[in-house]
This record gives C-alpha cells, sequence and structure tokens, in this order.
C-alpha cells in the first residue's frame, strides 16, 4: 500500500493525525496563532528549549514534543522568519528531516492515539505563506510544497495531509496538484490507485464533482464519519455507557445487545435516571474530541454549500467553519450566511436535552421535527445528496426514502438523485436501492474496514480534486507562479479592477460596476486580503 498526498481547506491544529509540523525559528521563537495551540500542552517544555535553543536543536531542523492522549503528536520545524521572498527550498530541508522522523516514530510507536490508521499520518500547513516570509511567493512555495510532499508520501509509506487555510490557499495547492498529475483517466488512475474496488471509483467520482461545481451537490453525513476521529460506533457506545455508567451485569449487556439501538437508549436512560444522571448529558461527553476527521475535512473543502447530518458531534461544523466561514446551524440558527447551512436532524451536543435518543424521540420526530424532514424530502427531489458514513439499515432512512416515494406519486419519470458512499459492497443493499439510490462500494466485502475507510478518504480527495478551480487566487498576484499560461487574461482583470476601484459608482450596490467588482475580488482573489496561516 504506497502513501498518498491529501489536499484539504483546514486547520491544521484541529486535524486528527500521527504529528503535525509547527513552524518556528531557531529561538524556538512561535507566532499567536501557534502560540495558543501550543500554551497548554507544551507551555513548560517550550521554555525549557529557549533556554538553551543550541543545545536543544543540535544538528536537526526539527524537534518532537511530548505526546498528549488523544491528540496528534507536535513536530516543531526551524523554518525561520524573512522579508516576504521565502523560497521553497529553504523550506524543503525541515519538509523532508520531518516527514522521515515522524513517520519512523509512527511505525514504531504501534497504534496510534486516536485511530487505527493502516499507513502513519502527518499532516503539514503550507509553511512561510503568511508569517513565516514566503508572502510574495505563495504560488512558488504551494508547488513545492505538493511537489515534495507527494514524492515523500510513496517513499516513506506514509498518508500526508497539505492543509491549507483558507480558499485562495486551497484552490492553489488544488491548481498545483493537478499541473503535475493532470486530468486524464490514466494519469489519475496512477494518483489515485484504488485497490481492488468492486466498482469503477473514478467514473463515480467524475459524476459528483459534476454536481458539485454546478451546485446540486448535498451532503448527507452519518455517524460512520467520525469514527475517523476517534469516536465509537453507535452500538459499542451504547455498550460502553451500559457496562461503565449504568452498571450492567454481562448477562444484561448480552440481552442489551439484542435489543434495536432505540430500545437500548430507552433502557439505559430509564437506568441512568435513578443514578441521578440522564443517557443524553453521558452521551454528550463522550462526543467531545479534540480533532474532526480527514473525512471531515474532506467533505468541507468541496464546493457544497448545504449539508444534512444525523451526527450529535461538532466535528463537521468545527471543519466547515476554518477561516471564519459563516455557517447556520439547522433549526436554530437560521441567519443569512449567503446559503451555508447545517441541518442537525437528530440534535447537537450543544443541546444535549434535545438529541433524538429513545424510541420515543423518534416517534416524536415527525410531529416537532416534521418541517425539517420535508425540507431533507425536498432535497432529495431537486438536489444530488452525497451519502456518506450512513447505515442503510437504520429505520429514519427508509422512512425518508419511503415519504419521497409517496410525494413522487412512484412515478417512474421522477428518479430519487443520491449516490451512497459505503465501504464494502453488498450486493443485496444494491438490489434493494437500485431503483432509488446509486451505490458505490470503496472495496469488497472482505476488506478491512480500516483500509475501505482509507480507500473512501482517497475517493473523496480526488472528488475534490475534480471539483477544484483557480478562481479564488486567479487575480491575487503573489500566486502567478501557478497561473503563467493565463496572464494575459489575469493582467486584462487586473486592469479591470483598477478601473473599477476608481469608479464610485462600484460603491453603489445597484449598479454593474458594483456586481463586477465584487465578483473580481471576492470570487477571483483581487481583494488581496486572504490569510494562509
Amino acid at each position: 500500500m504506497g502513501g498518498h498526498l491529501f489536499v484539504i481547506e483546514g486547520d491544521l491544529t484541529k486535524i486528527a493525525c500521527d504529528a503535525i509540523l509547527i513552524p518556528t525559528d531557531d529561538e524556538f521563537r512561535i507566532n499567536n496563532h501557534w502560540a495558543k495551540f501550543l500554551d497548554g500542552d507544551h507551555r513548560s517544555e517550550l521554555a525549557k528549549f529557549r533556554t538553551d535553543p543550541s543545545g536543544s536543536w543540535g544538528f536537526s531542523q526539527v524537534k518532537s514534543l511530548e505526546c498528549v492522549e488523544k491528540k496528534p503528536q507536535v513536530w516543531l520545524g526551524k523554518v525561520g522568519l524573512a522579508d516576504g521572498q521565502l523560497d521553497f527550498t529553504n523550506l524543503e530541508p525541515t519538509v523532508r528531516e520531518f516527514v522521515g522522523k515522524a513517520a519512523d516514530h509512527a511505525k514504531s510507536r504501534g497504534a496510534s492515539p486516536i485511530y487505527d490508521w493502516p499507513l502513519p499520518r502527518l499532516a503539514v500547513n503550507i509553511i512561510g505563506s503568511d508569517h513565516g516570509g514566503g508572502s510574495q511567493k505563495k504560488g512558488h512555495l504551494v508547488r513545492g510544497f505538493v511537489c515534495t510532499l507527494s514524492d515523500l508520501a510513496k517513499e516513506h509509506g506514509v498518508d500526508i495531509i497539505l492543509v491549507a487555510f483558507g480558499a485562495k490557499s486551497y484552490a492553489a495547492a488544488q491548481r498545483a496538484r493537478r499541473q503535475r498529475v493532470g486530468v486524464s483517466d490514466e494519469s489519475l488512475r496512477r494518483a489515485w490507485s484504488f485497490e481492488d474496488a468492486p466498482v469503477d471509483l473514478l467514473a463515480a467520482a467524475r459524476e459528483l464533482a459534476h454536481q458539485a461545481i454546478n451546485s446540486h451537490l448535498v451532503m448527507f453525513i452519518g455517524a460512520g464519519v467520525s469514527m475517523g476521529a476517534g469516536l465509537q460506533p453507535w452500538k459499542d457506545l451504547l455498550r460502553d455507557v451500559a457496562a461503565k455508567e449504568a452498571k450492567f451485569s454481562d448477562h444484561a449487556l448480552e440481552q442489551l445487545a439484542k435489543r434495536d439501538p432505540r430500545d437500548q437508549a430507552t433502557i439505559l436512560e430509564r437506568r441512568l435516571e435513578s443514578l441521578a444522571t440522564t443517557l443524553k448529558a453521558v452521551v454528550a461527553s463522550r462526543l467531545e474530541a479534540p480533532c474532526y476527521a480527514l473525512t471531515h475535512g474532506l467533505l468541507a473543502s468541496l464546493p457544497s454549500r448545504e449539508a444534512v447530518t444525523t451526527n450529535f458531534d461538532e466535528l463537521f461544523e468545527t471543519a466547515w467553519t476554518t477561516g471564519n466561514r459563516s455557517l447556520a446551524i439547522l433549526p436554530d440558527s437560521a441567519v443569512d450566511t449567503g446559503g451555508r447551512w447545517l441541518l442537525k436532524l437528530h440534535g447537537t451536543v450543544a443541546e444535549s436535552q434535545r438529541i433524538i435518543l429513545t424510541r420515543s424521540d423518534y416517534l416524536d420526530m415527525p410531529r416537532q421535527y416534521g418541517a425539517l424532514i420535508g425540507l431533507v424530502q425536498g432535497l432529495l427531489m431537486m438536489r444530488h445528496m452525497m451519502f456518506v458514513g450512513y447505515s442503510l439499515q437504520d429505520e429514519d432512512f427508509h422512512e425518508l426514502i419511503h415519504e419521497v416515494r409517496v410525494a413522487q406519486g412512484y412515478r417512474e419519470a421522477l428518479k430519487l438523485r443520491g449516490t451512497v458512499l459505503t465501504l464494502q459492497e453488498d450486493e443485496l443493499d444494491r438490489e434493494l436501492w437500485r431503483q432509488d439510490l446509486v451505490i458505490v462500494p470503496m472495496a469488497k466485502p472482505k476488506v478491512a474496514l480500516e483500509a475501505a475507510s482509507r480507500q473512501l478518504e482517497m475517493f473523496l480527495d480526488l472528488v475534490g480534486y475534480l471539483s477544484a478551480t483557480s478562481a479564488a487566487f486567479f487575480l491575487d498576484e503573489t500566486y502567478d507562479e501557478l497561473s503563467k499560461d493565463e496572464t494575459a487574461l489575469r493582467d486584462n482583470l487586473n486592469q479591470l479592477v483598477e478601473l473599477l476601484d476608481s469608479d464610485p459608482r462600484s460603491r453603489e450596490d445597484d449598479t454593474v460596476a458594483y456586481k463586477v467588482r465584487h465578483f473580481l475580488r471576492e470570487e477571483l482573489g483581487a481583494d488581496g486580503k486572504a490569510s494562509d496561516k
């Protein structure tokens, strides 16, 4: 199994992995963004290093910090500060040393503290593109990172996540990768080597990318997505609560496991009430995680503005709001966010008393949340929904699809528009849903779930690659290294920006000048204000 480079828009300090690289200088000075992250767990270590910087570094460019439970190990990289013209060649030795040492350390450590990934998992941001001294050569930096990390992933047999902060940085990373890989079927099959896939995953990825580019894709996110962040599967969580908090005997645990999860929750709720607590409070406390999964980051990087989830945790929200991206959380936060919203169909841990757990909770759903269910039904008919981490055996899923069929009157011409991404092939699932949904399994039945989950991550990475454009950074001259083949167009558009900036009418929101100026600045990156931490 060869290593792979993943690209996401996100926050390096919040991604679940084995190790991350934080930039510093030869005196262990760290800017505010990283200092806030390191202060809680590593303040004393940093203070010790600063008393003898040269001795602490020795002959290395990287320095590992102590491991913290359920968090990636932090490595510091000596990259220094510069005048805005930092070149990737200055960073390359540090990046190479980090990947080599962190990979060896992760392999020798054995089990990951977060999740049992098939390969060690490292994460790097685009160092130097903001405070690191390369702010005027971002295009060169991005290309260097993409090319070097792609090679290192294969060389060391590790998965590497390149974490881009902000839309410009993400679009630039995908552009650099596209210039390296291309878009032909042959080149894509080499770069995304899906092992023993039961269906044509490239064709499926192209279709979903097409839906995303045309703003037709709605994500439906289930509990399986959060397992990559270290959260337990729902049945395991219920059993754990029964054993530890509710103090069930071994025999009672066996009997409990035979019941429907909704009835299990009802029984646990009653038992815990007698112990002066509630199941909902216990569940909420167990769904806290310091990092979101790679799958969360990949989904949050897609050009989709609408999502539905049955998850109680807030990991996807964390991933989707990186870089101060606004988001309305429905049903309670119906604010104007430019059309970006997430529907929490079963509630959220932030309001644990309202989450849907027991059978009575589920029976009350149509009455209490009928409008929300209607919204999902409408999306199924008008958009293309992509289901990820969702069980096709869940009763509420069956009820939802049935209601849409009824609304359509079972007319043959009105098909549901949805794709379900599953981990393992199941011929019976495909037969059951073939008239309604496209089932896309990642692996054959006997493939380990961890390997199938990684294949899903690679698939979503490919969808992100195919659906990304250069628009976000196109008019930002600090990225001109990535758009040299379109210099004439870029120069003409920048002249138009200057013309509109000098036109008072471009500040009046009811004029064409305003609309064009807003598009050039907000959509094509002419504002020059994006921050890439």
